[in-house]
């Protein structure tokens, strides 16, 4: 009688410890390759931005720290603008491997896909992937340290 309790209870402690998951997969087919999104293991948002199939870009944030009212299209950059809540000012890490720097930022564009001329749809799942991350359990985040920096970032001179 004891051992099935106990793998029961295992079995539903483990099912309710595991991070939220996020479908990327509307964002990826999206941005067709230009840029990828994913979810590392400390639960943020990573985008690598590639060129001919090389990444040439990484830029990681937290999801809870981005502000889902400000995710605009930028006709100048002619690009979708990201932007930190304003609590949290310098949430976006900017790795470019080319220059082999890691820049810390509050604003980030990413390009438009070619298919959406407005970037409307590009919009309206970055807004649902942000606002998703704004519904997790705050017990969780409570107990979640906060995210390491990079090892490579260099100070601005």
């Amino acid at each position: 009688m004891l051992k099935p309790l106990l793998v029961f209870s295992i079995v539903l402690l483990s099912q309710n410890s595991k991070g939220q998951t996020h479908d990327l997969a509307p964002l990826n087919t999206a941005f067709a390759g230009a840029v990828t999104f994913k979810i590392d293991k400390q639960d943020r948002l990573v985008m690598d931005f590639l060129d001919e199939g090389s990444r040439f870009r990484q830029d990681i944030v937290r999801l809870q720290e981005l502000d889902p009212d400000a995710v605009a299209y930028s006709a100048e950059e002619d690009g979708i603008a990201l932007k930190c809540l304003a609590d949290h000012a310098q949430c976006l890490s900017k790795e470019i491997f080319k220059l082999d720097v890691v820049r810390v930022t509050s604003r980030v564009t990413i390009a438009r896909p070619a298919d959406d001329v407005d970037g409307q749809r590009s919009i309206v799942l970055l807004r649902e992937l942000i606002a998703s991350a704004g519904t997790k359990n705050d017990q969780a985040d409570a107990e979640t340290p906060h995210a390491p920096q990079r090892k490579n970032a260099r100070k601005e001179r």
